[in-house]
């Protein structure tokens, strides 16, 4: 039930806080007609003051814990099962980004991703050009679509960063998903197993074998993660649901809503938007039926 803030933790807050920043960005320049030369630069200042302020956040919390005589940093030597364990870990994770980075290893059927970033780069506009056929769109886009704002995220980090839409939107940001995902679920195992360094390594290790196996068949998470990492779907089921449950068991209640209002921004409502919150709903409901069921064992015990 740790409440405090791992580097796992700063690592998701810092992603969904990125996405927050698009969306902001997004919707400035949908709503006002704003060029993406200047959402770029808003994303990028909003970007810098979000790290800054995860950087407060950490200082905070370490002087806290010091104030109270804590040393989070301190750590029983590795014994040999849990350098197995990790070096174990650390070669899965190692394979599936050279995987992801060597070869054509994605899926676009149907994804229109990186044809709808170049065109936003093209048009210095967002929305209004159809990249199927680079031509105004005839009836305009439902405002469902309008409001997501991957692609915008994408459009301006590669202006802000000069990379081509098609390596960051089909290998830099799989990675990175990849690389949250182990990081959310590194918080799960924290949350899970609290003060067992051992059973945390298992249970990433085993994260990280599903995943290879999972990535043989389309439409599990694990196929998402290293074929199509750059999908609003894939980010919500690897990363913000993990992180959401860990949460749920650390008591982290801001962090929920954030993983909440994550999803809202990147996925489109047939692909199951809410997923999220109900996950949540059933933790917090679940938390306090077992909460309920000791309170009714312990007054049983009394009596």
């Amino acid at each position: 039930m740790q409440k405090n803030d791992s580097f796992a933790d700063m690592m998701i807050l810092f992603f969904i806080m990125v996405i927050g920043a698009a969306e902001a960005a997004h919707l400035f320049g949908v709503f006002f007609h704003r060029p993406i030369s200047v959402c770029s630069m808003i994303f990028g200042v909003l970007g810098v003051l979000s790290a800054a302020a995860l950087l407060c956040l950490w200082a905070f919390h370490r002087s806290k814990s010091a104030d109270h005589g804590v040393d989070r940093n301190r750590k029983h030597p590795y014994s040999r099962n849990e350098k197995f364990l990790l070096l174990l870990f650390v070669f899965l994770v190692l394979t599936q980004v050279l995987f992801m980075l060597i070869g054509k290893n994605v899926y676009t059927k149907g994804d229109m991703t990186v044809e709808t970033v170049r065109s936003f780069l093209q048009t210095n506009s967002a929305y209004q050009v159809n990249p199927l056929t680079g031509q105004p769109y005839a009836e305009g886009l439902p405002s469902r679509i309008q409001i997501l704002c991957l692609p915008m995220l994408y459009a301006a980090v590669s202006s802000i960063f000069h990379i081509t839409p098609d390596v960051l939107v089909l290998y830099v940001i799989p990675v990175v998903t990849l690389l949250c995902c182990y990081g959310a679920y590194g918080c799960l195992a924290e949350g899970l197993f609290p003060e067992n360094r051992s059973r945390q390594l298992c249970f990433l290790a085993a994260v990280a074998f599903l995943i290879w196996i999972g990535s043989y068949g389309y439409g599990m998470d694990g196929f998402g993660l290293i074929f199509t990492g750059w999908r609003g779907v894939t980010i919500r089921n690897a990363v913000l649901i993990p992180y959401a449950v860990s949460c749920c068991l650390r008591r982290k209640y801001l962090c929920l809503l954030l993983c909440v209002l994550a999803e809202a921004c990147i996925v489109w409502t047939l692909y199951g938007m809410g997923v999220c919150l109900l996950t949540i709903l059933g933790m917090l409901l679940a938390g306090r039926l077992r909460r309920g069921a000791g309170k009714e064992d312990a007054d049983g015990g009394a009596c």
